[in-house]
């Protein structure tokens, strides 16, 4: 009896097995990704000024390259669901305007940004380019390097002798459009523009000075990190 039982086990779990098996393959061959790598610059646009000791000091952030990659599923012919990783340097410059020539202080950093996106294509070409919008949501770090960190420790932040940099996280949204044309039946180009827009970041300097830090960033504003890319969308699964 329990021989028999054993057996009949084995049978149904080999029958579950290869339902189970063929299931997947059909999943797998109706399944559409598409994978990308992209590789351009950013220009973010976040100048402020502020004031530290009755002195007026200005802040910028410096252009840098930027890579991504991710993937991408079709919802249908015109929607598709993205989901994709941006990286690259964008270093903080702080200048003292009571002084001249305005020769900045630079405080190395990297901004990395994980998003979630809807891209929407058009249901025209032209010439052989395909258009399409964008608009998703993403969170941003902006991150000193450990050389900026020590930096602003030993050397200090606008007029204070000492100051505590560290990364600041950010959630914030993606504007952006662009276009593919297709190179051959699974490899496409694709030229890409998009505006993250987050809020200004502080680099962990408070925005006012207290018990903890004698430095201070005294600014709440919009930053703009426009990143332009061009790259090879690479289309996987059933087309």
């Amino acid at each position: 009896m329990m021989k028999k039982t054993v057996q009949g086990f084995i049978v149904l779990a080999a029958l579950l097995w290869s339902t189970g098996g063929a299931q997947a393959r059909d999943l797998l061959k109706d399944l559409q990704i598409d994978v990308y790598g992209l590789g351009g610059g950013s220009t973010i646009v976040d100048a402020q000024n502020f004031t530290s000791a009755g002195r007026l000091f200005h802040t910028r952030m410096e252009p840098g390259y930027k890579f991504s990659f991710g993937v991408s599923i079709p919802y249908n012919k015109y929607l598709s669901i993205e989901s994709g990783y941006t990286y690259g340097p964008n270093n903080l410059v702080l200048s003292n305007l009571d002084v001249f020539p305005h020769v900045g202080t630079v405080y190395a950093s990297h901004t990395y940004i994980g998003n979630l996106s809807a891209v929407v294509h058009a249901p025209v070409v032209f010439h052989h380019f395909r258009p399409y919008g964008e608009v998703g949501v993403e969170y941003d770090r902006f991150s000193p390097t450990k050389q900026a960190i020590d930096y602003a420790y030993y050397n200090g932040w606008a007029a204070a002798a000492t100051a505590n940099m560290n990364h600041n996280d950010k959630f914030g949204f993606s504007l952006g459009a662009g276009l593919d044309r297709k190179l051959t039946r699974r490899l496409s180009l694709r030229i890409d523009l998009r505006d993250h827009v987050t809020g200004a970041p502080a680099f962990g300097i408070p925005y006012a000075p207290n018990t903890n830090s004698i430095a201070s960033y005294p600014i709440k504003a919009r930053a703009d990190d426009i990143v332009y890319e061009a790259g090879f969308v690479y289309h996987l699964g059933k087309l």
